[in-house]
């Protein structure tokens, strides 16, 4: 069980090791890191924190997951799932009633989760890694567009 924990602003730098295991670069991490919302997630009853999740509040009615990161040895456990399906209750607690997500559009296995919590494609972000200062590669793809992905609350 995940016992989540929000970060207050002079405190969100401290994460950017969790928050650079799903965007590689600090820069582009620091253009939203101090809007919206920081979460830590450490396991229930203890002081592990094992993965972060940031959203934003795009309006007033939608909100978007900017960051959702895991450490390694803590993935593929239900963990992921379960953050990402309590986040969408505390949104719906607060009155959104969409979640949108983007993800890298050669990122084979973010687009498969998001895909199997009941997210359908939504927009594609064109040449959005082009502001990235190295290239992503995964799976063997540059990482180019930024496929967006939505899911009513």
């Amino acid at each position: 069980m995940l016992a989540y924990q929000m970060i207050a602003p002079n405190e969100r730098e401290d994460y950017l090791p969790y928050l650079r295991l799903a965007d590689e670069e600090v820069g582009m991490i620091r253009r939203y890191l101090n809007d919206g919302q920081l979460y830590s997630l450490p396991l229930a009853g203890q002081s592990t924190v094992i993965g972060v999740m940031h959203v934003t509040f795009v309006d007033q009615t939608q909100v978007e997951l900017k960051n959702i990161a895991l450490l390694p040895a803590y993935r593929n456990q239900g963990y992921g799932q379960q953050a990402l399906n309590d986040l969408k209750q505390m949104m719906v607690d607060l009155g959104y009633q969409t979640l949108l997500v983007g993800t890298g559009d050669g990122s084979l296995a973010a687009i498969g989760f998001y895909l199997r919590q009941g997210f359908r494609f939504d927009h594609i972000r064109k040449n959005f890694f082009e502001q990235y200062q190295a290239p992503i590669i995964e799976n063997g793809i540059q990482l180019q567009d930024m496929v967006v992905l939505r899911q009513p609350l």
